[in-house]
């Protein structure tokens, strides 16, 4: 048999970044994806215990292995590579937020170690330094999320854009709470809203598949059925 077979959806992990406001549905769309085990930064996933079947990580203070989210995940990822883990199907960072801020700090205590400075006393030039450093620690880690051989969901809180309107400045949209590199290590973005008939995922960005701009999400098989859907079309076409 050749080493090489014909591509399709069935052979990918998806990798989505989630986010919205608070109340949007983050975390019970990301618990709604085949066999998850989550990495908890909020400690609230127990609340959906019984409408899910998961598996949760938490920080804990007293077990060096688990004592802040950066240390949780790294061991986290070793485990799940070990094979630990058979039966789950997707990795869940609640809220990548929480593990970026994490790393942060403990990158600035790495580098002020490393220039016998403050991060608050650099000048311009060392800050930019400084800068791309914490951009390569995230990175890391981030890749490491990235590679694990599962589905992955980062789920972001929403935060305010900022902008100066009528002189004042004040609040003009909504973006994702997290690095701008998360974005372009994931496959699909989406923003959850609220809505009076339910709950809309707007696709902000979709490197698998041309999906439709707005979709009505009931969980996150909405998201695998519009994939499997477009997948169909496109083949259909190609005929």
């Amino acid at each position: 048999m050749g080493l090489a077979k014909k591509a399709t959806l069935d052979d990918v992990n998806l990798k989505i970044m989630v986010w919205g406001e608070s109340g949007s549905g983050k975390s019970r769309f990301a618990l709604s994806s085949p066999s998850p085990i989550v990495i908890d930064l909020e400690g609230s996933t127990r609340l959906y215990a019984e409408q899910f079947d998961f598996y949760k990580a938490e920080v804990n203070k007293t077990d060096n292995r688990a004592s802040n989210p950066a240390t949780l995940t790294v061991n986290l990822i070793e485990e799940i590579l070990k094979g630990e883990y058979p039966d789950r199907k997707t990795l869940i960072v609640d809220p990548i937020t929480d593990l970026l801020d994490c790393i942060e700090d403990v990158s600035a205590k790495k580098y002020e170690q490393m220039v016998g400075k403050k991060v608050g006393e650099l000048n311009q030039l060392q800050k930019t330094k400084w800068y791309a450093y914490r951009r390569e620690m995230a990175r890391t880690v981030l890749n490491q999320l990235k590679d694990v051989p599962m589905n992955l969901i980062l789920v972001a809180r929403a935060r305010n854009v900022w902008d100066t309107k009528e002189g004042k400045l004040q609040p003009v949209g909504l973006t994702y709470d997290a690095l701008d590199i998360v974005e372009y290590l994931m496959d699909i973005v989406i923003q959850l809203e609220r809505a009076e008939e339910g709950t809309k995922a707007i696709v902000k960005k979709s490197r698998i598949g041309n999906l439709p701009k707005i979709l009505e999400v009931k969980d996150y098989s909405t998201i695998e059925n519009a994939l499997k859907s477009n997948d169909k079309k496109l083949a259909g076409e190609q005929k």
